[in-house]
């Protein structure tokens, strides 16, 4: 099979989860990124984070191709410096979201309206909402906002590893047909790209529905057993550059540091 374009999340994939910008990528990295664009085989983002956080990794990459934002709410094109498709909370549900993380007042919960990141409901502006985010709780605590938000049906509700240590994960909440999923489905439509053309690399349980529908699933060293139970190949860690060996392996066709491969 010849892949024509490589997905790639972010954090815990291209480099260590963060609660701050984006960590620059690393050279070895990059080249590669580079070399695969030469050979043809198109490289971008699926990320949770929205797009003031990514823009060092849009320089750093020279990314031309569209990315998918928010965890599936939004998808960027870097070229034209527009969006060419969000979905977005509705007033209610948004409402209905903060009310519930309102109860404790411990969590650090951000608000996404129109790109701006916000933590106090009341500067809300536009209503514009593509992501409510909760940071820096235990796997326990995620669990349990999990369950409680999902009761609502309008709304799509992921977890992620964002950080590390004991309280390293977070809550995504997003409208329910805004996920990773669904905007890769309408990337590789504006793409002209097939799913079975795809490379999906990811680390955690947002990404499980993305790479659902790649031709190639690829989970790294470090991501979860979720993520790893479905992957048609797990590769190195991303402190190994996984990605960069992916890439190795399935454009440059080397044998790179198989783990596991079921292609």
């Amino acid at each position: 099979m010849k892949y024509k374009l490589i997905v790639a999340d972010g954090d815990g994939t291209l480099f260590a989860p963060s609660e701050t910008v984006a960590p620059f990528p690393s050279e070895n990295l990059l080249r590669k990124v580079k070399q695969a664009g030469e050979k043809g085989v198109l490289f971008t983002l699926a990320t949770a984070r929205s797009l003031s956080w990514v823009e060092n990794l849009i320089t750093g990459f020279d990314l031309k191709v569209p990315m998918i934002l928010d965890n599936g709410a939004q998808i960027y094109d870097p070229t034209s410096k527009k969006y060419l498709w969000e979905s977005v909370l509705s007033k209610e549900d948004a409402e209905k979201t903060l009310s519930i993380l309102s109860e404790d007042k411990a969590l650090r919960v951000f608000i996404v309206d129109s790109g701006e990141r916000l933590t106090d409901p009341g500067r809300i502006k536009y209503w514009k909402i593509s992501k409510i985010l909760v940071l820096g709780i235990t796997p326990k605590k995620a669990e349990y906002l999990y369950r409680k938000l999902s009761i609502n049906p309008n709304v799509f509700v992921t977890k992620s590893v964002s950080g590390r240590g004991e309280e390293s994960e977070s809550i995504h909440v997003t409208n329910l047909m805004a996920t990773k999923k669904v905007a890769l489905e309408k990337l590789l439509e504006i793409l002209d790209i097939s799913r079975d053309e795809a490379i999906g690399i990811g680390d955690s349980y947002n990404d499980l529905s993305f790479l659902e529908i790649c031709g190639l699933k690829v989970a790294v060293g470090n991501a979860v057993p979720e993520v790893k139970d479905i992957a048609d190949y797990v590769s190195p860690p991303y402190w190994e550059d996984g990605v960069g060996d992916v890439i190795d392996k399935y454009v440059f066709k080397s044998k790179g540091k198989m783990q596991k491969s079921k292609v």
